[in-house]
């Protein structure tokens, strides 16, 4: 898959040259997310999977508990959010599409109490992908909501939904 030609017409848009642009592996992506968002890097989060069939990404209990010992909310959250955030910032690289991707609303169910390392999954239907996309390609931002599924020990323990904005121009 080739990226698109470099014009689009949309504000600030800049497309990449290259043909494709190489999607980071778990590790350079671990890596970027402890570098850039300090808060993920305390929680040890690591990515374990990122390619066409989604993205995901865990982390252990133990910096991430409360004072019951069980995960705490504040950590549960942030994985969800950084796990779409994460697939957003893939797909948008993988397109050659630049912008600067924020949540706008974040919203969790909990589900069961998390006792053991928990891991989130994030995954975009490719219908509601090109929308996006295209929105982002031609007026300059896209809105899209991500759905993430948090498990621990292959339960389902939280379900995650975050709405995310896309604005033209380089991440910064």
């Amino acid at each position: 898959m080739h990226a698109p030609p470099c014009n689009w017409g949309g504000p600030g848009l800049r497309c990449n040259p290259a043909p494709i642009i190489a999607r980071m592996s778990p590790e350079q992506l671990t890596a970027y997310l402890h570098e850039h968002i300090p808060l993920v890097a305390a929680m040890q989060l690591r990515v374990l999977r990122n390619d066409e069939q989604g993205l995901v990404i865990e982390a252990p209990l133990e910096p991430n508990r409360n004072h019951r010992g069980t995960g705490f909310g504040g950590s549960l959250v942030t994985l969800g959010i950084a796990a779409g955030w994460s697939l957003l910032q893939q797909a948008l690289r993988r397109e050659g599409l630049q912008a600067r991707v924020v949540v706008q609303r974040s919203e969790c169910d909990y589900l069961e109490p998390v006792t053991a390392a928990f891991s989130a999954a994030a995954a975009v239907q490719p219908e509601e992908w090109a929308k996006f996309a295209d929105s982002l390609r031609q007026r300059g931002r896209a809105r899209i909501v991500v759905h993430s599924t948090l498990h621990c020990a292959g339960r389902e323990v939280v379900r995650h939904s975050g709405t995310f904005v896309a604005i033209a121009g380089e991440d910064r």
